[in-house]
């Protein structure tokens, strides 16, 4: 029974900081045309809105060509980023210091570390891109790779 437990407990703390959905996009008929799919590992502090912000970028576009997404409730937030002091940018460092300091909420959190970690994996995916074409070296690549995570992490 014990031992039953402590394995419930283990794989509980695992998928606590783990989540997935997805958001279909239909056309005027109702008839699903696409969809978005939006997760993250090991993302203790607004997850389902970091979720929520990286689903509504996803369908954005769709959005402005006319299609209907079936979450509804998307198109009433304000995914908004709070504004920082001139000169400065959101890096994941900043943002859990001023959530952890009372200055934004773990909605706007949330918001924060979808968009910065997005931020990242577009200039990653055209690096790995670029250094599978041979547009770059291996060298190249890494110090993008390097400037891109200390953007994104702000360490």
């Amino acid at each position: 029974m014990k031992l039953s437990l402590i394995k419930v407990i283990v794989v509980f703390s695992l998928l606590s900081g783990c989540a997935q959905r997805t958001l279909n996009i239909s056309d005027e008929n109702g008839v699903v045309v696409g969809e978005c799919v939006s997760g993250f590992d090991w993302h203790f502090y607004g997850l389902d809105d970091s979720i929520d912000y990286m689903l509504y970028e996803c369908a954005k576009s769709a959005l402005a060509k006319g299609f209907t997404i079936d979450e509804p409730r998307l198109l009433t937030l304000d995914f908004s980023l709070p504004q920082l002091p001139e000169g400065l940018s959101w890096n994941k460092k900043r943002a859990m210091a001023q959530f952890h300091e009372g200055n934004i909420t773990e909605r706007k959190l949330g918001y924060i570390l979808a968009s910065i970690e997005n931020d990242y994996t577009k200039i990653a995916w055209a690096a790995e891109d670029d250094l599978a074409s041979g547009n770059i070296t291996e060298q190249q690549y890494k110090v993008i790779i390097d400037q891109a995570k200390f953007v994104w992490l702000g360490e």
